[in-house]
């Protein structure tokens, strides 16, 4: 009977997840379309800063502090994931998006999954094992919806948290992500298609480029380190010199915008993964040999990123992290003389995973986005990156918390 209860609970949770996960997507790829459509909406970034700043400071900090709110539900006995979590972290999003916001979606996926298994938990768990395990599979279910990888989902969950991946809570995370992700792909809701890229299984082709591995891994590393450093030291810097969030958000996004206007190029906002024009470079071109990217390219990406998210602007770190990865591996792979589309996933996968401190994940996300055929130097490149990358995560320290 216990068991029957939990399925059910599990199978309405993934019901939730991955209706929420689809609208969020048509959402966002909407309001992306419409700032294509009328372009001037990016001046009106510092007033939707300004706006989101005092809505997040008038719902407090538990559901303004995002991520940090979700760990400290697993790791302090005293804290709940609010449900509101959910629905401010998704209109917050999309706004973000609509004015041309540097911002992912990996971030509002984990929380929408986490506020609604908070919910969940709420009604169905009885014990704080029970609350955790809703956590765990509504953080899975979020994130395999929304990026259509459930297995990596599965094992980011509980490598966000810092639990051990062996564990009895990997089988009803895993059930949970691929129900949600089901229920998304059921309400017409398309993935980004990234090349399948096929590799030679054979010693005389791995040879050649074991050193451009481990060159490429080194740089990844040290970009991730980067951009940790630049994102904790802005945010910090920002908070002391402008407490109030709606005036830290109102000029982050001026800053935002006169970068725009000094570039000259919308490349750098939003997303990234819709192509505004012919020439536009987006996240799938890198993998093209057509595509030769600068050296710039994923550094002013990165700027903008930091910008955005440091200033209390809301979507996530993934997707901007696989632009700036991708770029520095296009440009490397022109530099080594390497496969373009390889090292362009290559560097999409490593620079997440050295960033976020979720290697395992990242190394199934890359099998389940780019093909098994990579595996052996996604796994080589992808734990190289990691190990250099230092300790720090993107994400919060638990004694932070």
């Amino acid at each position: 009977m216990k068991l029957l209860k939990w399925c059910a609970v599990l199978a309405a949770l993934a019901s939730c997840i991955g209706t929420a996960a689809a609208f969020f997507l048509w959402s966002l790829d909407t309001v992306t379309r419409q700032r294509f459509a009328t372009p001037w909406l990016i001046y009106f970034l510092p007033l939707a800063g300004v706006a989101m700043g005092f809505y997040y400071r008038s719902l407090g900090k538990h559901v303004g502090s995002g991520n940090s709110s979700i760990l400290c539900t697993v790791h302090k006995s005293d804290h709940t994931v609010p449900f509101s979590l959910a629905p401010s972290i998704l209109i917050a999003t999309v706004a973000t998006h609509l004015f041309g916001g540097s911002a992912g979606r990996e971030g509002t996926a984990v929380q929408m999954g986490a506020g609604i298994a908070g919910a969940f938990g709420k009604y169905f768990a009885k014990s704080r094992e029970g609350i955790h395990l809703l956590l765990f599979c509504g953080i899975a279910a979020g994130f395999g919806a929304v990026f259509g990888t459930p297995f990596a989902g599965a094992v980011f969950a509980l490598e966000f948290v810092r639990h051990r991946i062996i564990s009895r809570k990997i089988i009803p995370c895993l059930i949970t992500a691929l129900a949600a992700d089901q229920i998304c792909h059921a309400w017409g809701i398309h993935h980004t298609l990234y090349p399948h890229i096929e590799f030679t299984r054979e010693i005389s082709t791995y040879l050649p480029i074991v050193w451009k591995l481990a060159f490429a891994a080194a740089f990844f590393a040290l970009g991730s380190r980067f951009f940790i450093f630049a994102s904790f030291h802005s945010a910090r810097k920002l908070r002391e010199w402008f407490p109030h969030e709606a005036v830290r958000a109102g000029i982050g996004g001026l800053i935002i915008v006169i970068l725009f206007l000094v570039l000259g190029t919308t490349d750098y906002l939003g997303l990234g993964v819709l192509p505004e024009n012919d020439t536009s470079l987006t996240l799938p071109r890198f993998f093209s040999s057509d595509v030769h990217a600068s050296g710039t390219v994923w550094l002013w990406k990165l700027v903008f990123t930091v910008v955005t998210l440091s200033v209390g602007f809301k979507g996530g770190e993934v997707t901007p992290l696989f632009f700036i990865g991708a770029a520095m591996g296009n440009t490397l792979a022109w530099f080594l003389n390497a496969p373009v589309d390889l090292f362009a996933g290559l560097g999409m996968i490593a620079f997440f995973a050295a960033a976020t401190k979720t290697p395992y994940a990242s190394i199934i996300m890359g099998i389940e986005l780019l093909g098994w055929h990579i595996y052996a130097p996604l796994a080589v490149c992808t734990l190289i990156a990691f190990k250099l990358s230092g300790p720090t995560s993107i994400y919060p320290a638990i004694k932070e918390l």
